[in-house]
């Protein structure tokens, strides 16, 4: 018999805990995991510390074994979900040809200049499911070790 998994959401940026943004992902995420049976035990809001989110991310993982977490998946110096979550599962990251081909083509789309940092969200970690983005620069990713699950997903 298959166990239901428990899941935890991890809202990550700063920005969220400055109060600059209100967050709206974890509610929204919690309902839609209730609609498939799966029960929240938490709701976690970390800033764009990397030792922070290493951390919480094992907490998460001690109590849960799917964790979501949204946001830090931008092109910048403080994005660093993917590359903690890489990190957590010992995972390196790659370059996904697709996701950049895509990105390049979201930024001719919408008539702006793409600069070299964006390819950086074009890095993925070995072995995970992307999860195409239809409305901005960062894909999504599901990463599993069989017994752990992560979902990053845009902020």
């Amino acid at each position: 018999m298959k166990s239901i998994p428990t899941a935890e959401i991890i809202c990550v940026g700063t920005e969220l805990l400055l109060g600059d943004i209100v967050n709206t992902n974890a509610p929204f995420l919690s309902k839609e995991l209730a609609k498939l049976g799966i029960p929240v035990y938490r709701h976690t809001c970390i800033g764009d510390n990397e030792n922070r989110l290493k951390k919480t991310i094992t907490e998460a993982f001690f109590r849960s074994n799917l964790i979501i977490m949204t946001g830090g998946l931008g092109p910048t110096y403080d994005d660093l979900t993917k590359e903690t979550i890489a990190s957590y599962f010992e995972k390196r990251l790659v370059m996904n040809e697709e996701c950049l081909k895509d990105i390049r083509q979201y930024f001719e789309n919408t008539k702006r200049v793409m600069t070299d940092n964006n390819k950086k969200q074009a890095m993925i970690p070995e072995g995970a499911t992307v999860l195409k983005n239809s409305f901005g620069t960062a894909p999504g990713i599901a990463i599993s070790n069989g017994q752990k699950t992560a979902i990053l997903l845009p902020g």
